[in-house]
């Protein structure tokens, strides 16, 4: 019996020397660690035509950009709608990325397109690109794409106050129809590490 209260006084004797000894970075870490938390959420829908006069200009059979959107992230306000000040970002990569015909006419298709690509960039001159999706087979009449996701972390991309979305296609044919109004949407999910 006296071996056990022996022991348990030892251990409690322990605990603050353990404590003391851990460094407070550590400390601090498994702090944030625990204050961590996941968001997901969608990117504002861009609506934009594809025009069958600009596409035919550009040459049947060849890889033209159909659209760039510049997408305002808004960090900060982010935050302050979970009641932060200041964190970082981990784990930040798309969700989804799809192209959809906006109220498609009767026999409307993708099928003059043999491959779509998404890309994104700090700069709206797109000096510096990374792909962040791709449709390499489309398949026969559809009107929506969902595209291939790459996993790509853009951590760096979401601390901007813009990021750039840039859409290309490869055509295999020429646009059958005066306009098509499309929709492309895409969604985000990043760990916020409070500060």
């Amino acid at each position: 019996m006296k071996t056990k209260h022996l022991f348990f006084a030892m251990v409690v004797a322990a605990l603050p020397f353990l404590f003391l000894t851990q460094s407070c970075e550590t400390v601090k870490e498994e702090i944030q660690e625990a204050a961590a938390f996941d968001v997901a959420m969608g990117l504002p829908d861009h609506y934009f035509p594809l025009d069958s006069v600009e596409i035919s200009e550009s040459g049947a059979k060849n890889e033209i950009i159909l659209t760039e959107q510049s997408v305002e992230f808004g960090l900060d306000s982010v935050l302050s709608s979970y009641g932060i000040n200041s964190a970082t970002l981990s784990n930040a990569t798309f969700t989804s990325v799809t192209l959809t015909m906006d109220n498609p006419v009767q026999g409307a298709s993708f099928d003059f397109m043999s491959g779509m690509r998404v890309v994104l960039s700090e700069t709206s001159d797109f000096a510096s690109e990374t792909q962040i999706a791709s449709a390499d087979e489309i398949a026969a009449g559809s009107t929506m794409i969902t595209f291939t996701l790459e996993n790509e972390n853009i951590e760096s991309f979401l601390e901007n106050e813009d990021i750039y979305l840039r859409l290309y296609g490869n055509l295999n044919g020429p646009l059958p129809f005066a306009t098509l109004p499309l929709i492309l949407q895409s969604g985000v999910a990043f760990t916020v590490n409070p500060i």
